[in-house]
């Protein structure tokens, strides 16, 4: 199969998907999107299809949705609520086709993985980071909310608090102690390290994987995740549609120097 935004390859009953944009980091676009829920509409009709693998071209796994105010993208703060509401329910949606999907999806974490991008990593059901990985979700730093809101129910109260409060990024042996991600490995040996772990679960009854699967789901959704992804939407949509002092700031820069230079405005005031 081929997409605009994304490499979609199958080897017997592995299917390895790459976020496929390096010069951007390999930012959520719209159309990245798109192909994402064309490609797991399309795993999940095809019954030789056992395990995904899903990781990022160059090195980020990605850095998060595209900031860029390229063609097709929807800013927030010129839109009304009930229109941005619809552009976070559809992303909430194609992170949710992860979470539903009846086969397992192991993240290889291959490097940056933050804001957005952070959310789609811990909605797979295996997350497996290079030593290079690193992971957070520094979005608030830019004016927006998680759409997600999946970090409380991976790491717990305290922690989940401060990534998303603070908008801190950790490394990955701190991801690993936290249980952000399952387990760190050099870097060479992270594609290696997660087809091993394909290869067990092929081995596997389909009918057992899959039905496990939806049990472990069942536990999380029981403590009240996808009511939680519900209540989040609604204040996401009112955070990220309210414009700051913080916020115009970073768009006035955006505006007269261009996105990197709002980028290191942001970042800078967090510098020691």
């Amino acid at each position: 199969m081929e997409f605009q935004h994304l490499l979609y390859d199958q080897k017997g009953p592995v299917v390895y998907l790459t976020l496929n944009r390096p010069d951007k980091l390999d930012a959520l676009s719209s159309q990245m999107m798109a192909d994402l829920r064309q490609a797991f509409t399309a795993i999940e009709a095809d019954a030789e299809v056992r395990v995904v693998i899903l990781t990022g071209a160059g090195r980020a796994f990605s850095a998060g949705f595209d900031l860029e105010r390229g063609p097709g993208y929807a800013d927030p703060h010129h839109m009304p609520a009930d229109a941005w509401r619809q552009q976070l329910i559809s992303y909430i949606d194609t992170f949710l086709m992860v979470w539903r999907l009846s086969k397992p999806v192991i993240a290889a974490v291959n490097g940056y993985a933050l804001a957005g991008a952070c959310e789609l990593m811990q909605v797979c059901d295996i997350k497996i980071a290079s030593e290079r990985a690193i992971i957070g979700e520094p979005e608030i730093r830019s004016g927006s909310g998680p759409p997600l809101l999946i970090t409380p129910f991976s790491v717990g109260l305290a922690r989940s608090k401060e990534l998303l409060l603070t908008g801190d990024t950790i490394d990955a042996h701190e991801a690993a102690r936290i249980g952000l991600v399952s387990r760190v490995v050099p870097h060479e040996q992270l594609m290696p390290e997660c087809e091993r772990t394909a290869r067990k679960i092929c081995m596997l009854s389909a009918l057992g994987v899959k039905l496990t699967k939806i049990a472990v789901n069942r536990a999380l959704e029981g403590m009240g995740f996808l009511s939680a992804v519900q209540h989040n939407l609604e204040l996401m949509t009112h955070f990220d549609t309210t414009m700051s002092p913080e916020q115009e700031e970073f768009n006035a820069i955006r505006q007269e120097q261009g996105l990197k230079a709002a980028l290191n405005w942001r970042d800078a005031r967090f510098r020691d």
